[in-house]
This record gives C-alpha cells, structure tokens and sequence, in this order.
C-alpha cells in the first residue's frame, strides 16, 4: 500500500503529537514525585528566584526578602546543608528557602522552632533519593518596629546642715576674808549649746549679840538728867544776878 503525502503528513503530526504529551506526562510525573527527606520542609517544583518579585508568597511564606549576608550560617551554596546559626536584627523570619535547580524545599518559622540553630536545611531531593547541592538560599521576614528609647534623667540633690555653737565663758571670782592675797580669777571656754547660769547666793554670816558683861547704863541716865538740871539752874542764878 503506497502512502500519499497527505497520509504521510498526517503521520508526522501524530507521531509530533504523542512527543509531546510524552514530554508532558514525563514532566507532571516529575512534578508528582518531587520529594524531601526533611519532615519540617514542603518540597516544591516550579521557578522561583531570589530577585524574583513573589520569592517570599509559595509555601505560607510572607514579608520580603532576607539575604544570605544577613543571617549567621554555615555550609549554604555548593553544600548538601545549611545551619542557620543567627538572625538578623529587627527583622521576624518568617521561613527560609532552600532550592537547587528548579526544586525547592520551603521551611517556616513555626516550624523550625525559636531556638538556634536550624541546622541541617537542604533542598528536595532528586533522581531516586540523591541529595543535591544547594544552588540558591534566602530567607524571608518582616521588619519589626524598635519601641522609642526612653531616657530617665536622675537628679540629686544633697543637702548640707550646718550646726552653729555657741562659746559660753564662766567667770568665777572668790574672795578670800582669811588672807590679803588678790583674788585670782580664772576663766574657762566650753563649746556647749547656750544656758542660763544663775549664780547661788552667797551665804550670810549669822550676827549673835555681844555677850553681856554685868556692866548696867541706868544710872548713867540719871547722872545726865542731873547735870542737865544743874546747869539749867545755873544759867538762870546768873541770868538774875545781871538783872
């Protein structure tokens, strides 16, 4: 049986055709079977880039991107694991993505846990179960806004007390009845707060009647009334005799 070329024409784009779905099928079984052997991670098959504007919205990922310099690590590109050892400041990560090729493994936050450090973070696994080297990583997060800086001023005030004495000077002058010796003065200076001193009186010797001795002055009371009476009697004889 001869083919005609529009029999041969028909062929072709048959055969073109099953090449392709082929091609198709080989690719969405592919896609099925993308895997991890992480359980923190969700593995993914599609094109995803680091300067790519929805990097951080697959997988429950949100926020911008974080780059690799921002982050505390070790291994990353060109290695089979990533360990996160330390956060950027200000900022809350949200989850990491790790990728080689066209296949990506994305972890979030949640579930890699708040304490460091997240080790072991790695891409999907290919061809069978073989691990990859790590062509691509980064992280995302939102900013977190610092609380304004408070200042506290603290002042001191110190308070001086000044205690004011005053000099009191105590003269005492005794006078001695026994001697001729000067009296001596003598003065003493105390820092003592103010008094009043109020000085004793001195005592009185006590004055006792003179002692009697049996010698009377009556009669010497009479002997002057005579006496006056004479020379009264006197005065008026020679009063007369001149008259």
């Amino acid at each position: 049986m001869r083919s005609t070329p529009l029999r041969r024409s028909g062929l072709l784009a048959s055969a073109a055709l099953a090449a392709v779905a082929s091609l198709v099928l080989a690719t969405s079984a592919f896609a099925d079977e993308v895997t991890t052997d992480d359980p923190r991670a969700q593995p993914f098959f599609q094109f995803v880039d680091v300067n790519h504007p929805d990097a951080c919205t697959v997988g429950g990922l949100s926020g911008n991107v974080v780059l690799p310099g921002e982050f505390g690590y070790t291994g990353g590109d060109n290695q089979q694991h990533l360990n996160i050892t330390g956060l950027p400041k200000n900022v809350q990560v949200t989850g990491m993505l790790v990728k080689a090729g066209d296949v990506f493994n994305v972890y979030l936050a949640d579930k890699l846990g708040d304490a460091l450090p997240w080790n072991e973070l790695r891409a999907p696994v290919v061809d069978g179960g073989n691990l990859p080297e790590i062509g691509q990583w980064f992280g995302c997060g939102v900013a977190v806004e610092q609380p304004p800086t408070s200042t506290t001023t603290t002042t001191t005030t110190t308070t001086t007390t000044t205690t004011s004495e005053s000099t009191v000077t105590h003269s005492s002058t005794p006078t001695s009845t026994s001697t001729s010796e000067p009296a001596s003065s003598s003065s003493s200076a105390e820092a003592v707060p103010t008094t009043t001193t109020t000085a004793a009186p001195v005592p009185v010797a006590e004055v006792h009647d003179l002692a009697a001795t049996g010698f009377g002055s009556a009669w010497m009371l009479g002997l002057g009334a005579a006496l006056v009476a004479a020379g009264a009697a006197m005065v008026l004889v020679m009063r007369r005799r001149r008259a």
